[in-house]
């Protein structure tokens, strides 16, 4: 079910069908029919010794993205993130609503946290902290 989930740009509604869909098949694993028993999805998760998988999304996310941060400057991960980075005036973009990616969602998460992403200081500064793995936890810890 969470095949490849560190690259996911879900957010929102999607990752919550994908807890309800988890809790389904938890209750149905359970035997738990509606009518006749009612739990709540705490004590589910509880009873099954597990968590939202939205939030194990998000966990992998931040490590695939922490991965890459301390990588070499050559990997095609580390470059295309230089490019996002660096060229966001230098192309037209699309017409519209702007699409989710995966980009903007990190942005996203880090300018909740009080980091700004917008420039290549500011990719160095995300990569010093990603580079101390302990900070790097910590800093997802505190969502």
């Amino acid at each position: 079910m969470l095949y490849n989930a560190n690259s996911w740009s879900a957010k929102g509604t999607m990752l919550d069908k994908l807890d309800i869909t988890h809790r389904k098949h938890l209750r149905k694993i359970l035997n738990i029919q509606w009518p006749r028993s009612v739990m709540r999805n705490e004590t589910l998760y509880k009873r099954c010794n597990t968590g939202p998988l939205s939030e194990r999304v998000d966990e992998m996310r931040w490590r695939m993205f922490g991965h890459i941060l301390r990588s070499d400057d050559n990997t095609p991960a580390y470059v295309s993130l230089v490019f996002a980075i660096s060229n966001p005036l230098n192309s037209k973009g699309r017409q519209g609503r702007p699409r989710l990616n995966l980009f903007n969602l990190l942005r996203d998460d880090l300018k909740e946290r009080k980091l700004d992403f917008n420039t290549m200081d500011d990719l160095l500064v995300v990569r010093e902290l990603a580079k101390s793995r302990s900070g790097w936890r910590k800093l997802f810890n505190e969502w």
